[in-house]
C-alpha cells in the first residue's frame, strides 16, 4: 500500500462522481501522453547515440550554461549519482566540458562544447516532429493555452515550472 501524503500536501480537491466521466481519468491520459513521449523520444535519441536523460540534460546546459553538477541534478530531479554517470558519457563523447569555477575552484562549471550545441540542435529536431505529431489535432491558438494549463498543473504538484 502507498504512503499516505503528509497532511500539508494534501489540499481538498474532491469531484463528485457525476462529475467524473467514468471512462477516462485525466491522472490516466496524462499517464500515457507521458510514456508516450518517453517512448518516442528514446526511440527518436537512439540513432544519435543520446539518451532521454543526455538530452534533458544537454537542453539545461545550453539554457543556462556553467551549471554544477549538482545543479543538474536538482533541476533534473535526479540524484547526484545518476547525473553524474550522465555527465560522464557527455563529458566522454565531448560534448560537455568542465572546469572549475572562478568563485569555488572545488566545483566544477559544466558548458556545450561545439560538437554539445551540434548534437542537442539535431535532438531537438526529433523532439519537434514528435511534438508536431502530438499537437497534430490541437489548433494553433489552443497550444499555448495548453502549455499554460500543464505549467500551472505542475507547479501545484510543486514539480517546477516556478511562477515567471
Amino acid at each position: 500500500m502507498p504512503a499516505a501524503l503528509p497532511a500539508d500536501r494534501v489540499r481538498d480537491v474532491s469531484v463528485s462522481p457525476e462529475r467524473r466521466p467514468a471512462e477516462l481519468r485525466l491522472l490516466y491520459a496524462v499517464g500515457r501522453l507521458d510514456r508516450a513521449i518517453r517512448n518516442e523520444l528514446q526511440a527518436g535519441l537512439e540513432p544519435l547515440g543520446i539518451s532521454r536523460p543526455q538530452y534533458a540534460t544537454l537542453t539545461m546546459l545550453r539554457a543556462r550554461s556553467g551549471l554544477s553538477s549538482a545543479q543538474l541534478a536538482r533541476r533534473a530531479s535526479v540524484t547526484r549519482a545518476s547525473m553524474t554517470q550522465v555527465l560522464a558519457a557527455l563529458v566522454d563523447r565531448g560534448l560537455v566540458d568542465r572546469a572549475p569555477s572562478s568563485d569555488h575552484r572545488k566545483i566544477l562549471e559544466l558548458t556545450l562544447t561545439e560538437d554539445g550545441h551540434a548534437v542537442t540542435a539535431q535532438c531537438d529536431v526529433v523532439a519537434d516532429a514528435i511534438e508536431a505529431r502530438m499537437l497534430h489535432e490541437v489548433p494553433e491558438g489552443q497550444r499555448t493555452d495548453l502549455l499554460d494549463l500543464v505549467r500551472t498543473c505542475v507547479r501545484n504538484l510543486d514539480a517546477g515550472f516556478p511562477d515567471r
